[in-house]
C-alpha cells in the first residue's frame, strides 16, 4: 500500500470518510505486522465496498543514521508502534476482526472498560494535524483524569480544535493542551495560544 509522504494512510480520504461520519476505534498490534495488518485491510475493502474500514496509521519523521556513518537518513515511521485506528460502529468492528483477523480485539477505553469509541468529528481534526505536522500530537497513554489535578478546565474557542475541552499542562519545558482521546489523554503541541474559557460544572 503506498503512504503519502504527509504521513496519512491513503485509504482515509479515499474512502470519503466525511460524506459517510461514522467512529473510530483501535487495536495494538506487534509493529512488526502493521504493515501486513494494512495490506490485509485494504485488500478486504477493495473485495466488500459495502462494508470497507478506513484504516489510519500515525505516522511521523525520524531521522537514522546512515550505515556508512555519515549523515542520517529520513524515514517515515509509526509514533505509537502497533497503534491502528479503524473506522467503524463497535459491533461491526468487533464482527469485522472476529471474522478476518480472530486473535485481535478492539482496545477498551481505561475509564469504561468498554471498547473505545472515537467519534468522527473528533478524530478528524487529529488526523488533520498528523497529516502537516505529526510531530505536534503524543500520544501519552495515560488516563485523561490524571491530569485533572491542579490544572483547570479549559475550553479552546478558536482554531482546529475549536470546542475541544483539556488542560494546559507543560510537558518537555512545553505547555500544551492535553485532551482525553479513546480514554488516554494527547497532548498537542501549538494550542495554547489558542483562546480559551474555563470550563464550569
Amino acid at each position: 500500500m503506498e503512504i503519502v509522504s504527509t504521513g496519512v494512510d491513503v485509504t482515509v480520504a479515499q474512502l470519503k470518510t466525511s460524506e459517510n461520519p461514522q467512529s473510530w476505534g483501535y487495536v495494538y498490534l506487534h509493529n512488526m505486522i502493521v504493515k501486513a495488518f494494512e495490506e490485509r485491510v485494504n485488500a478486504y475493502n477493495v473485495r466488500n465496498p459495502e462494508s470497507r474500514h478506513a484504516c489510519f496509521v500515525h505516522r511521523s519523521y525520524r531521522y537514522k543514521p546512515k550505515k556508512e556513518g555519515k549523515g542520517a537518513k529520513k524515514e517515515l515511521c509509526q509514533t505509537i508502534s502497533g497503534l491502528v485506528f479503524l473506522q467503524g460502529s463497535t459491533k461491526d468492528l468487533q464482527i469485522f476482526l472476529k471474522e478476518n483477523f480472530p486473535t485481535i480485539y478492539l482496545v477498551n477505553d481505561c475509564t469504561t472498560g468498554r471498547p473505545a469509541s472515537i467519534d468522527h468529528a473528533v478524530m478528524k481534526p487529529f488526523m488533520t494535524l498528523m497529516s502537516v505536522r505529526p510531530e505536534s500530537v503524543t500520544f501519552l497513554r495515560e488516563p485523561f483524569e490524571r491530569f485533572a489535578r491542579d490544572h483547570v478546565k479549559l475550553r479552546v474557542l478558536s482554531g482546529l480544535f475549536k470546542g475541544y475541552e483539556g488542560y494546559i499542562v507543560r510537558i518537555d519545558r512545553d505547555r500544551q493542551l492535553v485532551m482525553e482521546f479513546g480514554g488516554y489523554a494527547v497532548a498537542i503541541r501549538g494550542v495554547h495560544k489558542e483562546d480559551f474559557e474555563e470550563v464550569r460544572q
